[in-house]
């Protein structure tokens, strides 16, 4: 099986709160990253990274559906708008002020992953297998 199939079979049997734990994963990854390329003066390596978490976090944002819970969403929208807003600079205090926000927020959603596998499994929510933009991605 080629590497495509091998990762297009992971992706579809990923659940959403996998996908978007990976999705946090990935933006803070690169966050952490970058903070010692700007501290070594090195912008045009650090920039691409900052920009790559800007679209993981435009992803999650996204994601949010403020017609389930309209406050909720409402406030997840408007922390993943200063994160994409602080990364607007490559300056250490304002990547780790989008760090402690994306940190905190992906510690959240851990904490209750096996409730949301849970859920998926019994068909409260749509499993990701059945999202065509995940094939998109795929």
């Amino acid at each position: 099986m080629n590497p495509y199939q091998t990762s297009k079979k992971a992706a579809v049997a990923a659940t959403r709160i996998d996908l978007l734990l990976a999705l946090y994963d990935g933006a803070i990854s690169r966050l952490q990253q970058a903070i010692p390329l700007i501290r070594e003066g090195d912008y045009t390596s650090a920039i691409p990274l900052m920009s790559k978490s800007q679209l993981m976090v435009t992803a999650l944002a996204a994601g949010v559906k403020t017609e389930v819970n309209e406050e909720m969403g409402t406030n997840y929208l408007r922390l993943y708008e200063f994160i994409v807003n602080r990364l607007t600079r490559p300056e250490i205090p304002r990547i780790q002020d989008a760090l402690k926000i994306l940190k905190t927020l992906r510690e959240g959603f851990d904490g209750i992953r096996d409730e949301a596998v849970a859920m998926e499994r019994r068909g409260d929510f749509v499993a990701t297998d059945r999202l065509k933009a995940l094939y998109a991605t795929a």
